[in-house]
């Protein structure tokens, strides 16, 4: 999808993220294509270039899962809006969001690096 195309698609780090996580079958693509009227819909709240500098995302391959970079107002922006995209797909009941404490990153980044 070209809208997609000037977003940090998962380039640069992530600081503070809200995870996803799907419980209903969905398809990448319906994922993918909320994720990408949020991001337009703040594109006209804080304009192109500053949401192609701020908002980063990612979408796990199988679809289970994605994550919305909220460190910055515009990413807390677009994922307000890509949640309330998913409820109106999914229901309440459809999916978990959860906003993963830098703290906890950081422990399992050092976790990694000594495994």
């Amino acid at each position: 999808m070209c809208v997609l195309a000037g977003v940090n698609e998962g380039r640069r780090k992530m600081k503070d993220v809200c995870r996803f996580t799907f419980s209903q079958e969905i398809e990448r693509e319906v994922i993918e294509t909320h994720l990408a009227l949020a991001i337009v819909v703040a594109e006209c709240m804080y304009g192109q270039a500053r949401v192609r500098l701020n908002a980063a995302y990612l979408i796990s391959n199988d679809g289970k899962q994605a994550a919305i970079d909220v460190s910055n107002e515009v990413g807390e922006h677009i994922a307000r809006l890509f949640t309330g995209l998913i409820i109106r797909e999914l229901g309440e009941e459809g999916f978990v969001v959860e906003r993963l404490p830098k703290q906890m990153k950081a422990t399992r980044n050092q976790t990694a690096a000594q495994g």
